[in-house]
């Protein structure tokens, strides 16, 4: 089963379905709004991490991509948008 973790973003169905068509079943969600978020541990068995890049602060950016980069996690970064999230696991 794969896993992936969202952050940023309010509607996030569109990368949901495109998350689901590249065969990703378990999909978590954080709005990245609240100042805890950024100290929030990244889940264990999480596969790949979707950064909505316009929703986000730079310091909840930096840090997820610096321990995602210690885990060899893969990040992936989009606007909210399917048609971009798409294209990105597609050439990911």
């Amino acid at each position: 089963m794969s896993k992936a973790l969202v952050i940023g973003g309010d509607r996030i169905e569109g990368i949901k379905q495109a998350l689901h068509a590249q065969g990703i079943d378990k999909i978590d969600h954080w709005t990245g709004r609240k100042p805890g978020d950024v100290k929030r541990d990244l889940p264990a068995n999480v596969n790949v991490i979707v950064l909505v890049t316009g929703w986000l602060n730079h310091s909840m950016m930096y840090r997820v991509k610096h321990v995602a980069h210690k885990r060899g996690l893969k990040v992936v970064y989009t606007r909210n948008s399917s048609d971009g999230m798409q294209r990105v696991l597609e050439a990911a």
